[in-house]
């Protein structure tokens, strides 16, 4: 019989999981052996690296908060951060004969992530070596920057002939920054977007591929290989005195019970090896069924692929059979020039677009100046004598603005602000002082119009 030949599987090996507060401390301790992982070789977890500060949970926990605090819509249930696990076939590392060296590779690895959520978010890196294969896992922290923009909402703009009127309003939207897991695989394209990423950016430098597409094995974990392990052992390794009751050469020097525990230490010893491969043969049927999945699947995907060419041909034979050659350069003609003019019409739009955009945006900076220069010289008291909402519109404006620096701080020298632009018990009573008193008898009078104030302009500084 012909020896079997053994294939090697080069596929590079990138898992993205993600983390609830919950979730999170099992994972930085089985990351950081704060707990029993029995597939690890506590003699060699010496060798471990870190590549970020955080060493341990408590420090992951530190440093994600610390990168929390940039977000503005952190909630109890908010996935805390996305981990990372690479690695690859035990054979394909350098230490069994294979290309692949594991510093450089979890080292563009690492690279790879850095760039995909910014080297700010990366709180936690850790090289494992006291396993069988070499892992490296990361722990990014999905924040994601939104620029400052507008939005147009349809909105009540009053009422015209006794009916309400609306109309779109254009609001501004200010920069922001998010905690979004959703964000990086919150689809399923996503997720075989970066498998065809990493596999082109990190794998294929080092001699590794992009596994199957359309596959649909799913990942054993360690524990469930464990669990499986630990039956078949429980299952097919147990003896009982009973079993062997008046057995065995050495009867009448031992007793049941010692003649049960030498002959199953001899059974361990010698079977234990062929016992867990039976133990885990159900995951090696699951593997199976598995790849027979992802053959039908990759068999759907190519005849779905197959019916779309034969549509185009069918639509193109509709178009051009029976046409002489000069007619089919005629009507080739036609259709560059079509998409050619769709094309310029296109790129009319969009400048136009932005020519619009840009427009709006200096007509939103010159209404902010024209404020702004009418806050310049607005004394505090003339500030606290605004309307709430005016005045708060007032204080935001001015802790935006660079040249608006000296009256900010005058206002808030005066002690009549919070740092919010809301009014002190000092600036509560300076208001309460001077509101004019209700009389107590006498004839009523006409109201006369109230004169602005020492120091403050006739009209709001927000109005246009």
């Amino acid at each position: 019989m012909a020896a079997r030949t053994k294939t090697t599987r080069n596929n590079a090996v990138i898992r993205a999981t993600k983390l609830n507060r919950h979730k999170l401390g099992g994972s930085a301790a089985h990351t950081w052996r704060t707990m029993s992982v029995p597939h690890a070789d506590p003699e060699r977890t010496h060798l471990n690296e870190d590549w970020r500060p955080a060493s341990g949970p408590d420090q992951l926990r530190a440093a994600i908060r610390g990168r929390l605090a940039f977000a503005d819509n952190v909630a109890a249930d908010s996935v805390r951060a996305i981990e990372y696990v690479v690695t690859g076939p035990h054979e394909v590392f350098a230490e069994q004969g294979g290309p692949v060296e594991w510093r450089r590779y979890f080292s563009d690895a690492l690279a790879f992530l850095e760039a995909r959520h910014g080297a700010e978010n990366i709180v936690g890196v850790n090289v494992q070596l006291d396993e069988r294969t070499p892992h490296l896992v990361v722990y990014a922290v999905p924040l994601v920057d939104y620029p400052a923009t507008t939005r147009t909402r349809n909105v009540i703009l009053g009422k015209q002939g006794g009916e309400w009127v609306r109309g779109p309003k254009t609001f501004d939207v200010p920069a922001r920054t998010a905690l979004s897991a959703t964000h990086f695989m919150g689809r399923r394209d996503q997720l075989r977007e970066l498998q065809t990423r990493f596999a082109e950016e990190v794998a294929t430098p080092h001699g590794l591929r992009r596994g199957l597409r359309h596959s649909a094995a799913t990942h054993v974990t360690t524990k469930a290989y464990h669990q499986a392990l630990a039956r078949g052992l429980a299952e097919n390794l147990s003896l009982s005195p009973d079993d062997l009751t008046r057995q065995g050469l050495l009867w009448g020097r031992e007793s049941p019970e010692e003649h049960a525990a030498r002959v199953t230490n001899f059974v361990v010893e010698h079977y234990a090896p062929t016992v867990a491969r039976a133990a885990t043969a159900d995951l090696d049927r699951r593997r199976a069924d598995e790849m027979e999945e992802t053959a039908r699947r990759t068999e759907a995907a190519l005849e779905k692929e197959r019916e779309a060419h034969r549509q185009t041909r069918e639509r193109l034979t509709a178009l051009a059979g029976g046409l002489s050659a000069e007619e089919v350069a005629k009507i080739e003609g036609f259709a560059r020039k079509c998409r050619r003019q769709r094309r310029e019409a296109e790129e009319a739009r969009k400048r136009e677009e932005a020519q619009r955009q840009e427009a709006e945006r200096k007509e939103r900076q010159r209404l902010e100046d024209e404020r702004a220069a009418r806050l310049l010289r607005l004394t505090p008291e003339a500030l606290a004598r605004l309307e709430s909402g005016e005045r708060v519109r007032a204080w935001r404006l001015a802790v935006k603005r660079d040249d608006l620096e000296a009256t900010l701080g005058a206002w808030a020298e005066s002690g009549l602000f919070e740092v919010d632009g809301t009014l002190t018990p000092k600036g509560r009573a300076l208001i309460e002082g001077e509101a004019p008193k209700a009389p107590e008898s006498g004839p009523a009078r006409e109201a006369t119009p109230a004169k602005p104030w020492p120091g403050m302009s006739s009209r709001s500084p927000f109005e246009r």
